[in-house]
């Protein structure tokens, strides 16, 4: 599970994930990660510049 902590709605982790739909935004920012269509491959948790997106175990 991906967990979203303070996204700020840079956008960068939408650009770098390769399931589309799998981001979850409302207004821009972040509401969650679908659990279902992501392919736990992180990628959107790497680029993050702030630090928004924790992998929760």
């Amino acid at each position: 599970m991906i967990a979203v902590l303070g996204c700020k709605g840079c956008g960068t982790c939408s650009r770098v994930c390769p399931v589309p739909n799998a981001i979850i935004r409302n207004g821009g920012k972040v509401l969650k990660i679908d659990e279902e269509k992501c392919k736990k491959c992180y990628e959107c948790v790497r680029a993050c510049p702030y630090g928004a997106l924790v992998v929760m175990d």
